[in-house]
Formats: structure tokens, sequence, C-alpha cells
């Protein structure tokens, strides 16, 4: 897959970083900055005002802050804004306190997620052309239970179910009473599952095309876990240890890309290969590794 050419601040940022490792000499790396951020950064390292752990950590600081500020900017022009911007971040680094590993930049408002189990405070019941919608509140976040008929409430005021989609803007949970989406398959479906992400991961790995129809099993995959339409939807989202769903979306749209160029259509060929940054390649192979670890074939 075609890759893009690196910009000037990903050059001085990549640079910054070998030398926070130690891997190459400073000799000349100031002359050539053109970032005022990343002077800032290194300057004080050289003259020994700081260790090659803070500079190495305000580096990672600076990445999370700029990703996260700019994130409906395109891949390719997040590293090519101007100084002023890059002020604008590094204020925002200097706002807070640092990140611990593995900790978001905004912390969940919603202490919940899917598959976790609840008991919500019913609100309101609503019937409409036949349908019934429970709503309710746990910890203060509206829940969201179609149910097929008011009996199954009988005279309850909290009900136990579990979190089968979360919304955060606004807080929304959807719930489930029912086991639809926790069915396992059979040995030989999870089979076709495990081959199925094999051969992908041997596309995006080695360049080895699959099958169209090993392609298009894998977008199945990925596509119930956002429809939540098939009764394995849930056990396929643990099985590849809990991918974003934002994630999941654009995986599906690269993999109906693949399918249709495996099948011969040049345009969607064209399309997939402007597409190497654009939909978090690195967690989709992370995903496709864990499903096949789970399924036996890791």
């Amino acid at each position: 897959m075609a890759k893009r050419p690196l910009t000037p601040r990903e050059c001085e940022l990549i640079v910054c970083s070998l030398y926070c490792m130690e891997l190459i000499p400073f000799e000349g790396i100031m002359d050539r900055l053109e970032s005022i951020t990343l002077r800032d950064i290194i300057g004080p390292l050289a003259e020994n005002k700081k260790t090659r752990e803070e500079a190495a950590g305000e580096l990672e600081q600076y990445i999370k802050v700029r990703r996260r500020r700019f994130r409906n900017v395109p891949p390719e022009h997040l590293w090519s804004l101007d100084d002023r911007m890059e002020q604008e971040a590094l204020r925002m680094i200097r706002k807070r306190s640092p990140i611990p590993a593995g900790e978001k930049l905004q912390p969940k408002a919603i202490p919940y997620e899917m598959g976790d189990v609840v008991e919500s405070k019913i609100t309101e019941i609503q019937e409409r052309n036949g349908k019934v919608t429970v709503f309710g509140k746990v910890d203060g976040v509206t829940t969201k239970l179609p149910i097929g008929n008011r009996q199954q409430l009988a005279s309850d005021t909290t009900i136990n179910a579990w979190v089968t989609g979360v919304e955060k803007k606004p807080p929304l949970l959807h719930l489930s009473i029912s086991d639809y989406g926790k069915h396992q398959p059979s040995d030989d479906v999870l089979a076709a599952y495990a081959t199925s992400l094999s051969k992908l991961l041997a596309y995006f790995e080695s360049g080895e095309s699959p099958t169209a129809d090993e392609a298009d099993l894998a977008r199945s995959l990925f596509q119930r876990i956002v429809r939540r339409d098939q009764n394995d939807w849930f056990t396929v989202y643990l099985a590849m240890g809990k991918p974003q769903l934002d994630h999941v979306r654009r995986w599906v749209k690269i993999l109906q890309m693949l399918t249709r160029s495996l099948r011969g259509d040049e345009e969607s060929s064209k399309q997939l290969a402007i597409q190497e940054d654009r939909f978090f390649k690195d967690a989709l192979l992370r995903a496709c590794r864990t499903g096949k670890a789970t399924w036996g074939q890791g």
C-alpha cells in the first residue's frame, strides 16, 4: 500500500526523539529546527537543565495533545500546522498534569463499557407502534432498554441488564435483558473466522492478497460489532480485544474497498492505496492477532 512522504515537522520530531534516546549527536540540530515547540523541549536538554527522561515525556505529551486537539485534521496535515498552532498545543500541555501510561487525555464521562451488568432505576416507559422502550438512570446516566411487552417488568422499579452500547454525547447506555449477541459459534465457524483474520494479517504485513470471500468474511466480523445485528456480535467483540467502535467503523469501510478491489473494481483499488494513514492500521492488526489467538490460531 502507498505511503505518504513525511512532513518536515514529522522529520524534526523524529530527530528530536532520536536525540533524546542518545542515538544521534546534538550538533546541528538546533540550527535546523523550525518548530518553536521542539526548540523549547530540546534546548534545555542540551543545556543540562532537564533530563532525557523529562524531555522524552514532554515529547510524548506533545504528540498526545496535538493528536487530541487536532483530531479532525487529516493525518497528512496533522504535522504541517504552523508554529502558532504548535504553541497553542504547548500551552495545553503546561496546563495539565502529565498523563500516566494508558490514561487518555480526557477521562471517560461514563464509567461503563459494553458487557457490564448494571441495575437501572426505571424513570419512564414509552409505548409507540406496539414497541415498548424503558428509560432509566444509573449513576446519573440515562439508560435505554427495548422490551417485548410491559408484562416483562411486572411492578419492578429497577431492572438488571447488560450494556450493549455506549453513547457519550449525550451520555446514554443501551441495555439488553436477553443473551442475543453472546452466542458461541461452532468450532468450524470459529476456524473460518480465524482463517479470514489470518489472511487479512498476511495482506497488511506481507502484501499476500486474500480471496474476496475471505476479505468479505473479515469485514462482516467487524461490521456485526458496529451493527449488533448477529447473535454472536458480542462474542466477536470480546474475542478481538474490545476494539474502539470509531476504529471499527473505519475498518469496515477499508475492508469494503479491499473486497471490491479483489473483485476487480479499479476505483476501489485507487481509494485503498491512499488510505494507509487513515484507518488505525496498528489497532486493526492488533485486533486481528487477538482474534486469531482467541480462536485457536495464535
